[in-house]
């Protein structure tokens, strides 16, 4: 019966907890929503760019208009196309008019294109000579050009500002859940008061939203004669739904939360601390990912350039923009400014970091990381203006068709969790208490740990688990140099390839069958570093010990390309073995050893184990070393011998060690390297000895026509979701047949 009791107790726990559950998450995702071009229901014509955000509508009025008022002045400015002059012209105009607008036309190299005339045309980069420095940009003033197409379309221009009050109600009103979200993580009244706040978001939220129906109908009803493609805005049913649960799930943490007049009400700083560190992480990663850099603001930057690189790497930054800063088609004072503003909100990030990182310390150290979180934030948010600055520069430079301008990506993401980060460092610094006089800065012991694996951690997670986002290419029809998007989409057409086509079931076969069996044999051999060990620790000579012990490592050390140089040296068709033979009369002329497919399993394995074998011992000599001495001196009075010592006592405590190194050579059994085969492959012994590193190699970087970059992507997923299983699968084996494993 009790244990009934706590049963009961423990589900209606857990479903009191639920509405407090659910009311953060969706008002987590209500505040991601206004992140998401295509979820924004501002975007009620289709020259609104699709990729433009709620937040953007909001507070950066030009983007939202900026398609309209293009679309308006390539309408009416007739003149300044490239026959303006001529469809300027009277229809009554003489032919001498005529020929002397075309002779004007001609004459007037602004309308060509020098890029496309000399592409490869090396006098002409001979006649650039030094960097032409190029005239200062005029900014357009967008006030002006936005009253001038206010006065000509009223009707538009009145609906595309309610569009805009639209937006910023909305996100004024996912502000307020946002607000009531943390004081929902307080105690008593202000968990109450969150509640209610959040409720009443929730509820403007949807109000809110009934303006960009307004708006649009403003928009599809209008006289005007201007194309501007109304559409109906998108997204509103999710904002309404988000808003709606969030509603219900705070209405019933209202009325199953009573409040105690006896109870302090106390606002903690923890949820702030919390909030600031996530973010703060995210906007560390964002920095290295190259899809969400700001500073890419001309398609003439590469693709796979992220803010860290545009900040601290300017040649790189600048690679494709050479010939356009040479020919002084843009002054390089906008690309410094780019550059330099990426490098300040780099730094500005940086600093969020160490912030994040001094705020698990005590109050002291609290304090010194939200100064910190402070002046980063304050920098970061600020400084990526100045990418926005560099791109209006181009967009109003008149080589803007040449320069390709690309709006900033990411920058509204940077901005907005820069300011949030600012908000919740100023909240924590308010609410956490003063330090006490005489406090030194300290952090415990466990936290110290962390902090000291935290680099490492980043590392794992930039060059371990980023590169997964290439995983990407197995599902477009992908070649090196071309842009990666959707009219590329292949779905699922390269995972079905090696079904579909024998000839490449024929070679994926043949490939794990050479991985297989040169995996296998090493797994086989693997108890050979631990027996190499034991018998190296029973070397009572210390200086002979250390002697074989490196002369046994260095191997390590040697490419696998000096190790064939070797090799080649040695079997050779003029190496020693051969010249050897032939002088003593048994050969009548060299053979080169290196050749051929017999035995060559049994080759690289030997290669293997000479080069990896003093290596892979260190553990066991490791181990050895461990090993309580008492074991060895009991075994000693019992009357045991060297070799019962090593088999009873050395062995045994080598086991557990020699478990663990089995089972991970077991989940990376598919991943033998490629180093080793790439050198010793020829074209006797290529079939044999093409494992499945080197055959993803050869279809990305060896093919002579062309590379297959999503068949290459698919089989390296493939061998990393293997790896994983059988990780998971020879740790459980372990487990329970031995009772203990990895993890």
């Amino acid at each position: 019966m009790e244990e009934k009791k706590s049963k009961k107790i423990n589900i209606s726990g857990i479903l009191r907890q639920v509405p407090e559950y659910g009311l953060k998450v969706f008002v987590i995702l209500l505040f991601a929503l206004i992140f998401f071009g295509s979820a924004n229901p501002a975007r009620i014509s289709e020259k609104i760019g699709s990729n433009v955000p709620l937040v953007k509508s909001a507070f950066y009025f030009r983007d939202l208009v900026s398609g309209i008022i293009n679309t308006d002045d390539s309408e009416s400015d007739a003149s300044d196309s490239l026959f303006g002059g001529m469809d300027a012209m009277d229809s009554d105009a003489s032919y001498d008019d005529l020929y002397a607008a075309m002779q004007a036309m001609i004459e007037d190299t602004s309308t060509f294109d020098y890029e496309d005339d000399y592409e490869d045309d090396e006098e002409d980069w001979e006649d650039a000579g030094d960097t032409v420095t190029a005239e200062k940009i005029e900014m357009i003033d967008f006030s002006a050009v936005w009253e001038e197409f206010s006065g000509e379309h009223p009707e538009i221009a009145s609906a595309l500002r309610r569009d805009q009050l639209a937006s910023i109600l909305t996100f004024a009103a996912i502000v307020v859940c946002m607000a009531g979200l943390f004081l929902s993580f307080g105690t008593n009244k202000f968990k109450r008061a969150g509640n209610i706040v959040i409720c009443a978001g929730s509820v403007l939220v949807c109000l809110s939203l009934l303006n960009f129906n307004a708006a649009y109908t403003m928009l599809s009803e209008t006289m005007d004669m201007l194309d501007v493609a109304p559409c109906a805005p998108k997204g509103i049913p999710l904002y309404i739904v988000f808003s709606l649960f969030a509603f219900v799930f705070a209405g019933i943490s209202i009325f199953t939360n009573k409040t105690d007049s006896l109870e302090k009400s106390v606002l903690k700083a923890t949820p702030f601390q919390v909030a600031y560190r996530l973010l703060a992480l995210l906007l560390f990663v964002l920095i290295f990912i190259p899809g969400a850099n700001p500073a890419r603001i001309s398609e003439k930057i590469s693709r796979n350039v992220s803010l860290f690189t545009s900040g601290f790497f300017y040649g790189t930054y600048t690679e494709n923009l050479q010939r356009i800063l040479l020919r002084g088609w843009l002054p390089e004072y906008v690309v410094r400014i780019a550059s330099a503003a990426s490098a300040l909100t780099c730094l500005g990030i940086i600093a969020c970091g160490v912030g994040a990182c001094m705020s698990i310390g005590n109050n002291k150290l609290k304090r010194i990381g939200h100064i910190s979180l402070l002046c980063g934030s304050a920098v970061s948010c600020i400084s990526i203006f100045g990418i926005q600055y560099s791109y209006n520069l181009i967009t109003s430079s008149p080589n803007v068709d040449t320069i390709e301008p690309v709006e900033p990506a990411g920058m509204t993401l940077f901005v907005v969790l820069s300011a949030v980060i600012f908000i919740m460092a100023l909240i924590s610094f308010i609410l956490t208490p003063a330090p006490e006089k005489g406090e030194k800065c300290h952090i415990d012991a466990p936290f110290q740990l962390f902090l000291m694996i935290l680099p490492f951690l980043l590392l794992v997670l930039v060059f371990s688990y980023l590169p997964l986002y290439g995983w990407r290419y197995a599902f477009f029809d992908y070649q090196p140099g071309d842009v990666l998007s959707m009219d590329k989409w292949a779905g699922l057409k390269w995972f079905k390839a090696p079904f579909e086509n024998a000839a490449t079931r024929s070679d994926i076969i043949r490939v794990l069958r050479n991985t297989l069996a040169m995996s296998g044999l090493g797994i086989l051999t693997s108890w050979c570093p631990m027996v190499f060990a034991v018998f190296l620790a029973e070397i009572r000579n210390t200086r002979a010990r250390r002697v074989i012990q490196t002369l046994t490592t260095v191997p390590n050390f040697i490419s696998w390309v000096l190790v064939y140089a070797i090799a080649f040296c040695i079997f050779g068709t003029e190496g020693f073995i051969s010249s050897l033979m032939v002088n003593s009369g048994l050969w009548e002329s060299g053979r080169n050893m290196l050749m051929g497919e017999e035995f060559i399993w049994l080759k690289m394995l030997l290669w293997g184990m000479w080069k990896g074998l003093g290596w892979s011992a260190i553990m066991y000599i490791a181990a050895i070393s461990g090993i309580d001495q008492q074991l060895y001196e009991a075994a000693t009075v019992d009357g045991a011998g060297r070799f019962q010592k090593m088999w009873h006592i050395t062995l045994p405590e080598l086991l557990p060690t020699y478990i663990v190194l089995l089972i991970l050579s077991i989940s990376n059994i598919l991943s033998n390297g490629m180093d080793q085969y790439l050198v010793f492959k020829n074209p006797t012994n290529k079939d044999p000895i093409e494992v499945l590193d080197l055959y993803v190699y050869q279809l990305s970087f060896g093919q002579t026509t062309s590379s297959n970059i999503p068949f290459s992507t698919v089989v390296s997923m493939f061998k990393s979701l293997v790896s994983v299983v059988l990780l998971f699968v020879t740790n459980k084996i372990s487990k329970w047949i031995r009772g203990s494993s990895i993890f």
